[in-house]
């Protein structure tokens, strides 16, 4: 079947018209455009941890013997802790060559290699947050292999439920701004022309002093890993647009 030039430019007519219509029809609206904003906190419940298992040694193959080795000893601490399969994640995988620069030739050398296994794991009991830690990084662990603890983030898997609440509550305010606005300019709301909404994620950082443990692995002394989650934030915008009527 042939179509015609003249059938394709009014298909392509018609699809543009039907784009163009409705941004068009509210453009030519009389509109109250207003905001509106609603913050709910909750306790975290779950923790990420980000984690490096690592093993250096003159060769690369030794290098990772180690870092497996290491990796080992990990996996005992997740099922002591019972950490789910699901709740591990190998980020990255790297095996470098580690040099020295010789001033004098001005040169560098390979000494040796690093294998470092990077992992994200999540617990979900964090009241045992701070014996997770220490239970990762032990007194036994050398300069030839080990676990750092990089980075830990709080989190909540009641974020749905918690941006819900707050949309509610960010319409009615946005509402609220609008009827107040009508009412100072002596007009009527006829109804909602558009609504969005974005959310935000907030968690309370936790500092590096929290893993001072880490730093002193070697001391059998040091003091166990005291971390407190505080509180986590989902924050709600809503922008409005609220037509006026004739």
């Amino acid at each position: 079947m042939r179509i015609s030039m003249r059938s394709i430019f009014i298909l392509i007519f018609a699809l543009v018209l039907e784009l163009f219509m409705p941004h068009q029809a509210l453009a030519d609206m009389h509109l109250i455009s207003v905001s509106g904003s609603a913050e709910k906190s909750v306790e975290p419940n779950l923790m990420n941890i980000h984690i490096d298992i690592w093993g250096k040694a003159p060769t690369a193959k030794k290098a990772q013997q180690l870092a497996s080795s290491e990796y080992q000893q990990v996996k005992k601490v997740f099922e002591t802790f019972k950490v789910k399969k699901e709740d591990i994640r190998t980020d990255n995988y790297d095996l470098n060559p580690e040099s020295q620069y010789d001033q004098k030739t001005q040169t560098s050398k390979v000494i040796g290699f690093k294998a470092v296994q990077t992992l994200s794991v999540t617990l979900h009991t964090i009241t045992e947050a701070g014996n997770f830690i220490d239970a990762l990084v032990t007194p036994s662990q050398g300069t030839n292999g080990g676990v750092s603890v990089n980075s830990i983030q709080w989190d909540t898997d009641k974020k749905s439920d918690l941006e819900l609440a707050g949309l509610s509550e960010a319409v009615k305010n946005a509402r609220k701004k609008a009827d107040e606005m009508a009412k100072a300019a002596g007009v009527k709301i006829k109804g909602v022309a558009h609504l969005s909404h974005g959310s935000q994620f907030y968690a309370p950082p936790v500092p590096m002093r929290a893993f001072a443990k880490t730093m002193m692995a070697n001391d059998s002394a040091a003091p166990s890993t005291e971390l407190s989650a505080g509180q986590a934030k989902v924050r709600v915008e809503v922008q409005a647009d609220y037509e006026i009527a004739d």
